[in-house]
């Protein structure tokens, strides 16, 4: 299905846990970038619905980098503040019609602007894992991947490294400049 996706569609973000529950969805990202090894999306002011039905809006603008190969989505969001990061835990996406799919594990990892960062959501996980019986092989990916991000984290490596999250930014606003003439 990748091959029908192209800059400028918009496609949904849905996330479910390990039982197959879907738990989140943003209705709109837009996307703008595809390559071989990840995708980047754009959200500004989207709407999120959660699992009981409260919706919300999107506070930041934000650059959405789906791997596809590594057990995380990275969310940077552009805040007064300056930039942090938001990295979901997650299965690697699938695309079904415009509709990207990831199982969401739990932990999280916030970024701050100046490179600190904080490991989220642990009791969640630590439930989640003995509830849904979460195979030893995703529990070591999971775990793996909490070490590559932070490795990329301290390195300042692929989107965390601020000048190339903000030259993706920079991308959208010239792609949104030249289609909106």
């Amino acid at each position: 299905m990748m091959e029908t996706l192209k800059i400028g569609d918009v496609v949904l973000v849905h996330a479910y846990k390990h039982n197959g529950a879907i738990y989140r969805s943003w209705d709109a990202a837009i996307v703008l970038e595809l390559n071989s090894d990840y995708l980047v999306l754009v959200n500004e002011d989207v709407t999120v619905t959660e699992l009981n039905g409260r919706k919300w809006k999107t506070n930041e603008p934000a650059i959405w980098i789906f791997n596809r190969k590594n057990w995380s989505n990275i969310i940077c969001m552009f805040k007064e503040t300056g930039l942090n990061y938001y990295c979901n835990i997650a299965s690697p996406f699938i695309m079904e019609g415009k509709t990207i799919k990831y199982i969401d594990y739990d932990l999280d990892i916030k970024v701050f602007s100046d490179g600190a960062y904080k490991i989220l959501d642990l009791k969640e996980f630590n439930r989640n894992r003995i509830m849904w019986k979460y195979g030893q092989d995703i529990i070591n990916m999971i775990w793996s991947e909490v070490d590559n991000l932070k490795n990329q984290i301290k390195n300042q490596t692929f989107i965390f490294s601020h000048a190339r999250a903000q030259a993706f930014w920079d991308q959208y606003l010239q792609w949104k400049e030249n289609n909106q003439k």
